[in-house]
């Protein structure tokens, strides 16, 4: 790989870069090797905010708790947009191999996040979740937008009744009992665990449709920001005002209309902030952030892995006290963070995402993509 390697989209492996559909150009981006950075800026956010909830003493609804997921869920869904087409998607003779690198691509999320479960470090795992979320959405990659829109919506209303039905059907005095020793257990998990479908699936869908609809786009990030900040700002506020306020990984329709639009609005402002800097002291000063961004599923696995040794070198370590929880925060985003930068500097593509380049059936050592 040569320091002009851009690693790549579907095209590619890169899930910030923006493939253009026929007849038209690629989607301008701030960045020389093509990356969105505003993306890379949010899902760096994301991971220390995932890091924090990993590590950090709260009462399970701090800020992080619960709303980094939901913004790394709609940051997945805008992946698979870039990945397959960006706001034109591909052209039909290319979509069967799109949905085969995708569906790839998910079984891998799926195997890495059932091992990562295996090393019991009391972290809700997420990556397989985010591989089932991947399976789900095969039929709906190259859907119309409105469709999109029909289905993120649906799973905000419906999909909390759903996750309640499943959860009493499947307890075990329900109709189809499944203990947690039981291999039905890791399917209802993905429905009714810690990042259900059912309504994890709007999120997804919901970056998705944001891809298609040309998330560098003006108009589009006018309506991201003011639209989900505004809808963000009612539903937390509605929600509180009748004694029933949000609360994180609660999976209800206040959560999900609320926090979901805050994660639109949030990555909306990344994406049209960093697209209009073009003073290097801030774009230098970013980087960092940015690095850790392009290589979410490194850094993220990375994490897991050294939280996995700790808990085997110290007994207690699931019991720190809040400052020994502070000091790990704070070594491990510091470590991330440097991480990113240093690999960064040689390779386009952080170690996990390159190998998923090559194993979904993608030629991440082309520089440009194939017109």
């Amino acid at each position: 790989m040569t320091s002009n390697d851009s690693g790549g989209a579907v095209l590619r492996g890169g899930p910030a870069f923006v493939v253009s559909g026929p007849g038209r150009r690629a989607t301008d981006t701030p960045d020389a090797a093509g990356r969105i950075l505003g993306l890379d800026a949010a899902r760096g956010l994301a991971i220390l905010g995932m890091l924090a909830a990993h590590t950090l003493h709260s009462d399970g609804d701090a800020f992080y708790d619960g709303r980094s997921s939901i913004v790394f869920a709609v940051l997945a869904g805008i992946s698979l947009g870039l990945m397959t087409g960006g706001a034109d998607g591909l052209p039909r003779e290319n979509r069967a191999r799109a949905r085969l690198s995708v569906a790839i691509r998910a079984l891998l999320l799926i195997a890495l996040g059932l091992g990562l479960w295996l090393l019991d470090t009391d972290v809700a795992i997420i990556l397989d979740s985010y591989g089932f979320l991947f399976l789900l959405c095969l039929p709906l990659l190259f859907a119309n937008r409105w469709v999109l829109a029909g289905v993120a919506a649906a799973c905000a209303l419906g999909g909390p009744i759903i996750i309640v039905a499943l959860v009493a059907v499947t307890d075990p005095s329900g109709a189809i009992p499944v203990s947690s020793d039981d291999v039905a257990a890791v399917p209802r998990g993905w429905l009714a665990g810690y990042y259900p479908a059912p309504v994890w699936l709007g999120y997804v869908v919901a970056g998705l449709f944001l891809a298609r609809s040309g998330i560098t786009r003006s108009f589009t990030l006018a309506v991201m920001v003011a639209g989900g900040a505004l809808v963000a700002a009612l539903g937390y506020a509605i929600s509180s005002a009748v004694g029933d306020p949000v609360i994180a990984h609660t999976d209800t329709t206040a959560e999900a209309v609320s926090s979901g639009a805050l994660a639109v609005a949030l990555i909306g402002l990344l994406v049209a902030a960093l697209s209009r800097i073009r003073n290097r002291a801030v774009t230098l000063a970013m980087k960092p952030l940015t690095a850790a961004g392009s290589m979410p599923l490194s850094i993220y696995t990375a994490q897991i892995l050294v939280l996995a040794i700790l808990a085997l070198v110290h007994e207690n370590s699931g019991e720190y006290s809040p400052e020994q929880s502070t000091a790990l925060f704070v070594s491990l985003a510091l470590g991330s963070l440097a991480f990113g930068t240093l690999w960064s500097i040689r390779f386009a593509q952080g170690p996990l995402e390159w190998l998923f380049a090559r194993v979904t059936l993608r030629r991440p050592w082309r520089s440009q993509p194939t017109p």
